[in-house]
């Protein structure tokens, strides 16, 4: 379920989650919280949709760095999944963190490092 009660629809989200190692780079998931946030009228920022402008035979630096320019174009950051392991959303997080933009989780893991302060 799409957490989206904190954010107004003037702001732009990016979204954040899993994408190395996941079939299809998780562009599904991607693409669906996306288009469920335009749906409801929100202004959305989709990492996923990077690779549909230039391909996939880019280097995993490339993609990083113009999920950077897109976070940085963007007012809220949205995370899904478990970002564990996932070392360009934990960075996506820091750079948040350090611009002081607002993080929207959709799903804390109870007991998990990364979760927010609540």
């Amino acid at each position: 379920m799409l957490q989206l009660k904190n954010i107004s629809k003037d702001q732009v989200i990016y979204l954040s989650g899993p994408m190395t190692g996941l079939p299809d780079y998780n562009r599904p998931a991607f693409d669906e919280r996306a288009r469920l946030m335009r749906e409801a009228g929100y202004i959305v920022n989709n990492p996923a949709d990077i690779s549909r402008q230039y391909g996939l035979d880019k280097p995993y630096a490339f993609f990083f760095r113009e999920s950077m320019r897109m976070l940085l174009r963007s007012d809220v950051v949205y995370v899904f999944g478990d970002i564990t392991n996932s070392k360009g959303a934990i960075m996506e997080l820091n750079v948040a963190k350090t611009a002081e933009m607002p993080v929207i989780w959709e799903v804390c893991l109870r007991g998990g490092t990364l979760c927010p302060e609540r």
